[in-house]
């Protein structure tokens, strides 16, 4: 006999899941604070120099870009997790999130944005690893 429910277990998972991808966007608000900074700093050398550095103004550029953009899909991905908890902190619908992340998974393949698929994968994959195993 399970000393927890299955029901619960699965609230367990999610509830780490959402607290993870919490502490992964305050994580990213420093990386892109320092991104920023670094994009800043490339983009004056740039121009100090007679504009010698695009390279360096460029690549600090992709990378403020790419951050930005992972920073964003967690966000959202927060939002979406956000909607389907009720006041208590439980998550309600647990298969309509599953819905929602692959329409979102398919709106972005067909945009061909494959770095937000990616990390919109991940976090599937780590939802249904124990949603599917439980039920």
């Amino acid at each position: 006999m399970p000393l927890i429910s299955q029901h619960k277990e699965v609230q367990l998972h999610l509830s780490h899941m959402y607290d993870s991808l919490q502490d992964s966007v305050e994580k990213m608000k420093q990386e892109l604070q320092t991104r920023r900074t670094q994009y800043e700093q490339a983009c004056h050398k740039h121009i100090e120099s007679g504009f010698q550095f695009e390279n360096l103004w460029l690549n600090a550029d992709r990378n403020y870009q790419r951050k930005f953009r992972e920073f964003e899909t967690h966000c959202v991905l927060l939002d979406i997790l956000g909607d389907y908890r009720d006041e208590e902190g439980n998550f309600i619908h647990i298969s309509e999130i599953t819905l929602t992340l692959e329409s979102l998974l398919r709106s972005f393949e067909q945009q061909e944005a494959y770095e937000v698929c990616a990390i919109i994968k991940k976090w599937q994959e780590h939802m249904l690893s124990n949603y599917y195993t439980t039920i």
